[in-house]
């Protein structure tokens, strides 16, 4: 399993790798134009998935990178965004003030993950179907809980101190945390065929 450390070693060795990610944060920020770029976390996602050292696309196959964005979209929205949703809805009407954001934590924390873990199930066999094996899920959520908690705390951290430019953390940091999301899960596989 390669560290953020690795990571961003490769991924700053492109000559291009300021450029890239500037193109995707701009993306990021328009509305409908932005699954493209949800599309490019997609295919870095799947290089993790794959074991292929990471390397960044480039945004050159629009075709392919709205598809998968919408892939991505969609898994995201019923793991991640739905859940935050429901859960800081609830907890606005069942809590006042500072105290309605506790609940949220753990959610948010667990949102990448187990958005992750559905993204994985989805790419095996691309049928959305099998995002919803919580067996599967649960399984891979425990077994490597040791590997995801540090970069889910670090994106999470770089999120949140990038409020202002927000889609810009987000596209960089989605770019190493999909990617070591990605290598976890296949780590997990091979482990589990041994």
């Amino acid at each position: 399993m390669p560290t953020i450390e690795q990571v961003s070693k490769q991924v700053f060795s492109d000559n291009n790798w300021l450029k890239k990610c500037a193109i995707g944060g701009v993306v990021s920020l328009i509305p409908i134009v932005n699954i493209f770029a949800l599309g490019y976390l997609y295919r870095i996602f799947m290089q993790g998935r794959t074991e292929k050292t990471i390397s960044l696309p480039e945004w050159d196959d629009l075709k392919t990178l709205f598809i998968d964005g919408l892939r991505f979209l969609v898994v995201g929205l019923i793991f991640a965004g739905l859940p935050i949703g429901l859960v800081t809805l609830c907890a606005e009407f069942a809590f006042d003030g500072m105290i309605a954001r506790i609940p949220v934590i753990p959610v948010l924390f667990l949102a990448g993950p187990v958005m992750s873990a559905a993204l994985y199930l989805y790419s095996v066999k691309q049928d959305i179907a099998d995002c919803f094996n919580i067996d599967a899920l649960s399984v891979m959520l425990r077994k490597t809980a040791i590997n995801y908690t540090v970069p889910t705390l670090a994106y999470l951290g770089l999120c949140l101190l990038g409020l202002v430019l927000l889609p810009f953390p987000f596209f960089f940091g989605g770019v190493f945390y999909f990617y070591l999301m990605g290598f976890a899960f296949r780590d997990l596989e091979n482990r589990a065929r041994k």
